[in-house]
């Protein structure tokens, strides 16, 4: 008993393990979205496939928990009630038009006559949600954030969390004609990515995260076509993380066709860049040679090489998250170039869109004091951003 208790406390890493549950959370919105209600106090109350009870889904912070004993004795990110809460939230705010639950009041439109918001919505004008204003008796509606787009702005972002949260195109695909009689090619998805990942990832680079004087480095192999390594038959790529210790903020992800000098003093030049004057005192690293060479970049910074036998001196913290990088290149099934937007738009969802257990349900974003989070304020902030508004 005592065995079996531990296994089913130990949190569940799997890529597959997430998809499966995200399917199953589908499902049971599909057949039971009658029975998923908004209690007053903003939590939703999810009926049990299981016999006539329910659990109750609330959002605490940045985190989603629920009263289910897969969330609370798997340790999982999200179970299926969950799931179907989100997606339910999804299908009526983001891709029905219809009105935000409790829980969304914060999201409200102000007015742009006089910044109140006080805001309700008032029909529609040629296909644009029109709003009224309870303050100054104003109507207006609200700017489109993608110009000359066919489909919304939260269609796009909610795509693009499916897709960093590990689910593939296709299958994103799938799930919208099959649950929301939404028809998208998985290759407009992907196009999604190219065009916007390079957007946000320029907003969020510009952002100067608090960061503390220690940080964690390591590498990881990455089949790409690019890669300078064959293993197993396949060529692979080698993605450098630079993380830091107290935030847990992912300062860079680099990646590159070699394991050399060059690649390793790039990677932490770029965390040079994304740390805005922040220099670390020390870096952990594992035993690669070429880190004592990329260090250097930070000319007053001690390396601290990691090793099993060094209980002050581990690198698990940036090991754990490598774990996190290999499930989600197995869905991918390797990159086509060492310059994919995809390893951006990783770095984005676990600074800015993933809560963390460790972080008190916090993003790492949040903790190194950047109060931005999700992919919708993101792509809102960084589209104003190039436009110059």
């Amino acid at each position: 008993m005592i065995i079996l208790m531990t296994i089913l406390m130990q949190p569940q890493k799997s890529a597959y393990d997430s998809q499966a549950r995200m399917k199953r959370g589908l499902e049971l919105l599909e057949s039971n979205s009658k029975n998923i209600v908004e209690n007053q106090d903003g939590s939703f109350q999810v009926p049990s496939q299981m016999g006539s009870m329910s659990y109750e889904v609330r959002l605490i912070g940045q985190s989603w928990v629920c009263t289910c004993p897969d969330f609370e004795y798997r340790q999982v990110e999200a179970c299926k009630h969950i799931f179907a809460v989100r997606m339910m939230i999804a299908t009526k705010t983001y891709l029905r038009d219809e009105p935000k639950p409790k829980v969304f009041a914060e999201d409200a439109i102000p007015c742009d006559r006089c910044g109140s918001i006080r805001t309700i919505r008032y029909g529609q004008s040629s296909g644009k949600q029109v709003f009224k204003c309870k303050d100054c008796q104003h109507k207006f509606t609200e700017p489109s954030l993608l110009k000359k787009a066919k489909f919304s702005p939260e269609l796009v972002t909610l795509t693009l969390d499916l897709y960093f949260s590990g689910l593939s195109l296709r299958k994103i695909a799938r799930n919208l004609s099959d649950h929301f009689r939404i028809d998208i090619n998985y290759s407009t998805i992907y196009t999604w990515i190219q065009k916007y990942i390079p957007i946000i990832t320029e907003y969020v680079n510009s952002l100067a995260p608090q960061l503390s004087t220690t940080w964690h480095a390591d590498e990881v192999f990455i089949r790409t076509r690019d890669g300078n390594v064959m293993q197993h038959g396949y060529s692979m790529g080698f993605l450098w993380n630079i993380m830091d210790r107290e935030t847990r903020f992912l300062i860079a992800s680099k990646l590159t066709e070699k394991r050399d000098v060059v690649a390793a003093i790039d990677a932490f030049k770029e965390a040079a860049k994304n740390a805005h004057g922040i220099t670390p005192e020390k870096v952990h690293t594992d035993a690669l040679r070429h880190y004592h060479s990329g260090v250097k970049v930070f000319p007053n910074a001690e390396r601290v090489q990691s090793g099993i036998r060094k209980k002050t001196a581990n690198n698990n913290r940036i090991e754990r998250m490598n774990g996190t990088v290999r499930e989600r290149t197995k869905v991918l099934r390797g990159l086509k170039t060492v310059e994919t937007p995809i390893i951006d738009g990783q770095r984005i969802q676990y600074n800015f869109v993933k809560p963390h257990i460790a972080l008190d349900g916090k993003t790492p974003g949040q903790v190194a004091g950047l109060d931005v989070n999700g992919w919708k304020e993101l792509l809102g902030r960084a589209v104003r951003g190039s436009n110059g508004l």
